[in-house]
């Protein structure tokens, strides 16, 4: 991976700019979906397969390791690769973005707080999802729509919500 990675992103943005395609979308969203693509397969293959659990908890593993791996280590990097400890600076794009994947991951979360995804919230999160397509200088707002989705999904589900914690919280925990 090491030897490629770097090839591999130059020749990303270099197909890019020969078909016209702004730099910060393929790299943002073709490069991940190519890295993703065996993931999805295998997600793919557990929901064909019935095995709904499975197929949750290997998209919920990867947010999981998206958001504290991979997110975690960019400062990190950053700062080893600078020689201080300063934070690493993000334009309003960037920060519009995190914002936009924050507020997704936040009304994901929630929608899988009773353990279920139904199909009104998978086609709510997708439609969001590809709106921002459409609309690509909406982010913010549209991150203001999952949050209040986000909210009105807390009030509207609560007594799922309140199950869902009841039972994640009196699982008896393994002992040494």
């Amino acid at each position: 991976m090491l030897l490629i990675a770097e090839h591999f992103a130059e020749a990303l943005v270099s197909t890019g700019h020969q078909l016209h395609i702004d730099e910060f979308f393929l790299v943002q969203w073709v490069a991940p979906l190519a890295s993703e693509a065996p993931e999805f397969v295998v997600v793919s293959i557990f929901a064909w397969r019935r095995a709904a659990s499975a197929a949750m908890g290997a998209l919920v593993s990867s947010k999981i390791n998206q958001w504290t791996l991979l997110v975690a280590m960019l400062p990190l990097v950053y700062a080893i690769s600078l020689g201080a400890l300063d934070p690493m600076p993000l334009d309003t794009r960037q920060r519009e973005e995190v914002l936009l994947t924050a507020a997704q991951s936040l009304f994901a979360v929630i929608l899988l707080l009773d353990l279920r995804l139904s199909l009104w919230g998978a086609g709510l999160i997708f439609g969001l999802f590809a709106l921002q397509f459409v609309f690509p200088d909406q982010r913010v707002a549209i991150s203001v729509v999952y949050g209040v989705l986000s909210i009105a999904t807390l009030v509207v589900t609560r007594g799922g919500v309140t199950r869902a914690l009841t039972h994640f919280f009196s699982r008896p925990t393994a002992r040494k």
